[in-house]
């Protein structure tokens, strides 16, 4: 039974959310998917497919909503709900309402499910095609007729299969970017240290040389990037940087050469053998 209509300020959009919550739930979060000329497709944040709908609404002069039309996925078949200010229907109150679409009766009247403002009924999957195509649909009671615009519905349900396709979709997981090995660190290290010293001091070194540190240095960069703050705050921490005196040119020509010229794992085998103390061998008196 249709009861006396009461005045709404708005719709109670807790009421057109989800209709399978409970009434007493809050509505569930939702993010824009897209807009297509006037309806808007949301998706679930907190749930995997199916979770998203389409909703369309209407306003009047003042801008009040007067109704809604949502439509979302339920199991094979789709799930049509319809609001209007002007209704107010017990809670769970079922009825056999007839669909008219594009003033042609749908088949068989779908049970619907009233509470308040809403309307909420399950058509089968062979309903969808003659759904799509109309431009408005209403809803016949004995008192009269509500009728609902319903423009580019067709496209905006390809939408919501978009928006169901991409909610199924897993979501990304990040994925930490491997270590380089211990032999690129120290190769960078090197690196790290002859390029700032080509940079800021007073050193011989042929474009030629300088050019393969930048060339060397560029291949182990990509890698090394999300270290590089890191590899620099140690080695000021350990030694600070300083240009090298007269007495220690040699050394660097050295260890720029060994930069150029060696792979990373040699370089950094060679570090390590410099770092190793000599061992003495006693030598025993006859």
């Amino acid at each position: 039974m249709r009861l006396p209509s009461v005045f709404a300020t708005t719709l109670a959009w807790t009421l057109v959310a989800s209709f399978s919550e409970a009434s007493a739930v809050a509505a569930p979060a939702r993010e824009p998917f897209e807009t297509v000329r006037g309806w808007a497709v949301e998706r679930r944040v907190d749930k995997p497919a199916p979770s998203c709908r389409m909703t369309r609404t209407t306003q009047d002069a003042q801008g009040a909503t007067v109704h809604a039309v949502i439509v979302s996925h339920d199991g094979p078949g789709v799930s049509l709900l319809l609001a209007d200010r002007d209704w107010d229907f017990a809670g769970d109150e079922r009825l056999s309402v007839p669909l008219i679409l594009d003033g042609t009766p749908l088949g068989t009247n779908p049970i619907w499910t009233g509470d308040g403002q809403v309307l909420r009924a399950v058509l089968a999957a062979s309903s969808l095609p003659d759904l799509l195509a109309a431009k408005t649909l209403s809803l016949r009671f004995t008192d009269g007729e509500s009728r609902f615009a319903i423009p580019d519905i067709a496209a905006a349900y390809i939408a919501l299969e978009r928006c169901e396709a991409a909610s199924a979709k897993p979501p990304a997981v990040a994925v930490e970017p491997a270590l380089p090995s211990p032999a690129r660190m120290a190769s960078y290290t090197v690196g790290l240290a002859v390029e700032r010293v080509l940079q800021d001091c007073d050193v011989a070194a042929p474009e030629s040389d300088r050019a393969a540190v930048r060339a060397r240095m560029a291949t182990l960069r990509p890698e090394m990037i999300p270290y590089e703050a890191a590899i620099r705050h140690e080695i000021t921490k350990s030694r600070g940087f300083s240009c090298p005196t007269a007495d220690k040119e040699q050394a660097f020509q050295e260890a720029m050469r060994r930069f150029i010229a060696m792979s990373p794992d040699d370089l950094a085998a060679a570090i390590d053998s410099q770092s190793r103390p000599e061992v003495v061998t006693p030598v025993t008196k006859p």
